[in-house]
């Protein structure tokens, strides 16, 4: 089991090794945005603050619209495209 932190509130949830970052947020009422949630539109972006080594690898769409964004700065994922495999704290 791996710890996901929210930042915004302090609240830390326990979830499986691949659980899908989107779906913790959803599943905890977590104050995300979600629009395509296929990682084009950006609307989910988080700021990784703690672990980001522990999220899975960008794929190039991710990149790609991270890069259009300008946040392409290594900090920032997209929910929707992350699974998690280790402790990390994420904020909005």
């Amino acid at each position: 089991m791996f710890k996901v932190t929210f930042k915004n509130t302090g609240m830390a949830v326990d979830v499986e090794n691949g659980a899908e970052l989107k779906t913790v947020t959803k599943d905890n009422q977590w104050p995300v945005a979600y629009g395509c949630e296929d990682g084009m539109c950006g609307t989910c972006m988080v700021k990784v603050v703690e672990g980001g080594a522990n999220l899975s690898p960008m794929d190039e769409k991710e990149k790609g619209t991270l890069e259009a964004m300008g946040m392409d700065t290594g900090t920032y994922r997209l929910c929707c495209q992350c699974r998690v495999n280790g402790d990390c704290t994420i904020e909005q």
